[in-house]
């Protein structure tokens, strides 16, 4: 396990950049790593307390707390992190839902180690503010996508969302981790109102299909038509 561990936090923005011996140290001391089956849930405090919740093999899916209608939100893998925003707020509700994705298996760090690690190395403290940041933006796109008005500009923006470098100029190629059905609840829009908007915005040059993926071949474009 300690090898498994060691392997995987340099995998973890939080961690980019700090002292690896240290940070191995301080998880390794407290750390607890659990086990699950296909659609098991995934509890951030497991052991009555808040954990920061690494992936440490296999896949898991992220859905809101919503349950009139099952919204996946993303999907995480060996690295990703979850439960980072549920950390020091004094409240114990989840604010999504985690299940795993096949078999899983999951490092729980406990609130008290990461409060340690944030009081001891800069860098983790500044990888930990950044990382909220980018989650904010990341929820603000989600947003802006369930109440962009038409199905051409939620698909719009829900593809540009999935950009990894917005500011970069030229094509961008994006795969949702989600099927169409599930992209369509997401949106809350019709199947048939999706692939409708799929067409439209490849009639009218803005994206391109690729099997599962989407090249966004006039990006700039697209968002000034659609992001008004």
């Amino acid at each position: 396990m300690n090898n498994k561990i060691k392997d995987i936090l340099p995998l973890v923005p939080l961690f980019e950049g700090a002292d690896q011996k240290k940070l191995f140290g301080a998880v390794v001391d407290g750390a607890v790593s659990h086990r699950f089956s296909n659609g098991e849930a995934i509890e951030s405090d497991p052991n009555n307390g808040r954990n920061l919740v690494i992936i440490l093999r296999g896949k898991a899916r992220v859905f809101s707390m919503d349950k009139s209608r099952e919204v996946l939100l993303r999907t995480l893998e060996k690295g990703d992190v979850f439960g980072v925003a549920e950390l020091f707020c004094g409240d114990d509700k989840s604010i999504s839902r985690v299940e795993a994705k096949g078999c899983c298996e999951a490092l729980f760090v406990p609130e008290e180690i990461i409060g340690h690690l944030l009081e001891n190395d800069k860098v983790i403290m500044y990888n930990y503010l950044n990382f909220l940041c980018q989650r904010i933006r990341f929820l603000n796109q989600r947003i802006a996508c369930f109440t962009a008005g038409s199905a051409e500009r939620r698909l719009a923006i829900y593809l540009n969302s999935l950009v990894s470098k917005p500011s970069e100029e030229g094509d961008a190629k994006v795969t949702p981790d989600i099927s169409m059905g599930a992209l369509a609840l997401m949106l809350d829009i019709g199947r048939a109102s999706l692939y409708r908007a799929v067409e439209t915005l490849i009639s009218d040059g803005f994206i391109q299909k690729e099997e599962k993926s989407f090249i966004l071949i006039n990006r700039d474009k697209m968002l000034l038509k659609y992001n008004k």
